[in-house]
């Protein structure tokens, strides 16, 4: 289903069956551009523009319908390249016109980019999230105290996260559930652990 966010930016919701995850439409003057593709012809139902695309990152989730829609050029990083086989490769912040496209640590995998609309909102994909393994989640420190540098260096006060109800999230509620995370962690490991059914994550 379409929701609209303002003028400028809209999307379309995350689905379980098929798993596909939210699709972010941006309009920039005559061009629109698409954080995510989803995954799933039903997701992109109504889609017919060509599109400027930016993957937030590798899982099939996020990029599954890119051979389905007419795309100009595709935005990703190195570790996304290698699995869909064509691209600009994104290694350090780039702004075209009203976005920035910018490279984000992140527990949850390699080589994740956000994209930053007008200095106010920013689609981080699931870069937000971690792994999970024998009921617990799994940050890597370095990568969390990374990422959390630079969500504070972005002007946008406004997170749009992948597969999270509603897709938004005020970003200093989620800076300061990070930086609680990042203060868990031990010294001399490199890995904070926490429980999955902590009700601090």
């Amino acid at each position: 289903m379409l929701r609209r966010i303002n003028d400028t930016i809209s999307y379309i919701e995350a689905t379980e069956d098929p798993l596909s995850a939210d699709i972010g439409i941006i309009k920039d003057g005559d061009a629109t551009w698409l954080y995510d593709v989803g995954n799933g012809e039903s997701s992109i139902e109504g889609l017919g523009d060509e599109y400027s695309v930016v993957l937030s990152h590798f899982h099939q989730d996020h990029t599954g319908n890119l051979e389905k829609l007419r795309v100009r050029e595709v935005y990703l990083s190195k570790e996304t390249c290698n699995h869909v086989h064509q691209g600009i490769v994104v290694n350090s912040d780039i702004r075209i016109g009203r976005l920035h496209i910018f490279p984000l640590p992140s527990s949850h995998v390699r080589g994740a980019l956000g994209l930053e609309i007008d200095g106010t909102y920013a689609f981080v994909g699931d870069a937000l999230y971690c792994k999970r393994k024998d009921g617990c989640y799994l940050y890597n420190a370095q990568l969390l105290k990374q990422e959390i540098e630079v969500l504070r260096g972005l002007k946008a006060q406004f997170l749009l996260v992948s597969h999270y109800k509603g897709l938004v999230r005020r970003k200093e509620e989620v800076l300061a559930e990070l930086e609680m995370i990042y203060s868990l962690r031990e010294r001399g490991s490199s890995e904070i652990r926490l429980r999955a059914d902590d009700e601090t994550v």
